[in-house]
């Protein structure tokens, strides 16, 4: 198993890097020595998290975009300033809870457009360029929505099953590349992401740093895939073995878990 020492990467692009778990994984490459372009919408909030990051003696570079309009932008700032991004976490993403007929069909299109399509462009756009440096990773950050189907997620469901598909498949593609690949599957963490979706309900949820440190640690160990969680591993484990009309119809019971 090839084994990845993150102390190696000089940059590292974050996205979704203005709160919650991308904002962890700032901090904690930071004290890495790691130099970081961090993209988000919150221009405020990205400028706070830069902020602080420099404070650990790191270079920060924050780019205020919304994925879905100024991908371009992002990628101009990075080749301006002639920076090569070793790391990339693919962090940036939306959900949405409720009936999909329901929903403005707009919602789901913009769950798929930054949930795949930004996640997709990313990885090629960087990954081509790690594989000609040989050297590189990438962390896509797919959720425990994406290992089963979800009613009342459906969509947002769907996108982590392809980003769960997507990193596998591309881990197997670059390993022997020098590029790992790891693919981060998140249970009911301390976000905004679920006030966000709607769908804040309660439940036991994990601390970003718990499942950033957990993430990288399995990063460096060479892993292609992280649960983090012990009730996560477990609530896994059972939707694995019984039938998938009775996974789905008991998911749906359990929105907290989402």
């Amino acid at each position: 198993m090839m084994k990845n020492n993150l102390t190696d990467y000089k940059w590292a692009l974050v996205t979704g890097a203005s709160s919650g778990i991308g904002e962890e994984f700032a901090y904690q490459l930071s004290k890495r020595g790691m130099n970081l372009v961090l993209v988000g919408r919150d221009k405020g909030r990205l400028d706070e998290v830069a902020s602080r990051v420099s404070q650990l003696g790191v270079e920060a570079v924050p780019v205020a975009e919304d994925l879905t309009k100024g991908l371009d932008e992002v990628i101009r700032v990075i080749s301006e300033r002639k920076i090569d991004i070793d790391l990339l976490i693919n962090n940036a993403g939306i959900g949405i809870y409720g009936d999909f007929i329901e929903k403005d069909i707009s919602k789901p299109h913009e769950m798929i457009e930054i949930n795949v399509k930004v996640l997709t462009d990313l990885a090629y756009i960087f990954s081509k360029k790690m594989v000609e440096r040989g050297k590189g990773g990438i962390i896509n950050v797919s959720s425990i929505a994406g290992l089963f189907p979800v009613p009342y997620y459906a969509v947002y469901g769907a996108t982590k099953a392809y980003v769960y598909s997507f990193s596998l498949a591309l881990w197997a593609e670059l390993r022997d590349k020098n590029v790992h690949v790891l693919c981060l599957a998140p249970g009911k963490t301390k976000t905004r992401h679920s006030e966000r979706a709607g769908s804040n309900v309660g439940g036991k949820k994990m601390e970003p740093a718990e499942v950033v440190r957990i993430t990288l640690k399995s990063f460096e160990r060479g892993d292609p895939f992280v649960l983090p969680g012990p009730m996560n591993k477990i609530f896994s484990f059972i939707g694995g073995i019984f039938p998938d009309k009775l996974v789905v119809r008991v998911i749906g019971s359990f929105p907290q878990y989402f």
